[in-house]
């Protein structure tokens, strides 16, 4: 929870222009201090009402610097979407609670896809194919069918949306799942796939 509420102050911070500073060091967010989970818990809404609201007042298009680079107000949406979903993953599983998955994480999922070549760049490995060729197949929240991707690709991972966050959100590992990868291309990508910046 400590992350989550400097992470999102962080957000903050790139929100409003000073993305660049932040990241070389010369700008700070308010520390996290020893706090009770539920001050913790409070600090956390404080800091995501900050995002949200000035996420409102933002074109979709807006570029936001962000720890690799640059990206679009609506990506770091998606991004701050993954990232408290993930952290939440955690926070449930230290009270011993199951979470339940909502059709918000088709965001996630198609974050997941984009973020592809960075997860390759970042795992030090090329791709035996080009990566905009990689499509998922995934059977969403509700039952319904999410095809993220190009229409006809053969390079297909296929199976549980869930499963597919967890493991673009590095909580399960691609053995741990159901998840099929129909192409070289495709069980590469899913061994390497990153929905965050690197550890």
């Amino acid at each position: 929870m400590q992350h989550l509420v400097a992470s999102e102050r962080a957000a903050h911070l790139a929100l409003c222009g000073r993305g660049a500073e932040l990241f070389r060091g010369e700008a700070s967010i308010e520390p996290v201090r020893d706090l009770t989970p539920a001050s913790l818990l409070d600090a956390w809404r404080v800091a995501r009402e900050l995002t949200t609201t000035q996420l409102a007042r933002m074109d979709d298009r807006t570029r936001v610097t962000w720890g690799a680079g640059p990206m679009s107000a609506r990506s770091f949406a998606d991004a701050r979407l993954m990232e408290t979903w993930a952290h939440g993953l955690d926070c449930f599983a230290a009270v011993d609670v199951a979470p339940t998955d909502t059709p918000r994480l088709r965001r996630v999922a198609a974050l997941a896809l984009r973020a592809l070549p960075y997860a390759f760049a970042v795992a030090g490995t090329a791709p035996p194919g080009d990566v905009r060729n990689v499509a998922l197949d995934l059977e969403g929240t509700n039952g319904e069918q999410w095809w993220i991707g190009p229409d006809g690709s053969a390079d297909v991972i296929a199976g549980s949306a869930g499963e597919w966050c967890r493991v673009a959100t590095r909580r399960l590992r691609p053995e741990q799942t159901s998840l099929h990868a129909a192409t070289p291309l495709a069980a590469a990508a899913l061994h390497v796939a990153r929905a965050y910046l690197a550890d």
